[in-house]
């Protein structure tokens, strides 16, 4: 996760190395199912950054005090 969220200034964010490490732990299906949740994982961050959501409060009323 922190390879996709941080720049790499001099190359890919996810170098083939690094996918190779996890391909060791992971068969294609699991390696797929990864990609996708960090893929939703980071939809949402940017939605959460600005829209500044209330915790604890339930979805869809969690955007304003009232």
């Amino acid at each position: 996760m922190e390879a996709v969220l941080n720049p790499n200034p001099v190359g890919e964010r996810v170098p083939d190395e690094l996918f190779a490490k996890a391909a060791v732990h992971y068969d294609d299906n699991a390696l797929w199912t990864l990609t996708v949740a960090i893929g939703q994982i980071c939809f949402f961050i940017p939605v959460a950054l600005i829209a500044k959501p209330i915790p604890g409060k339930a979805p869809g009323k969690n955007y304003t005090d009232a």
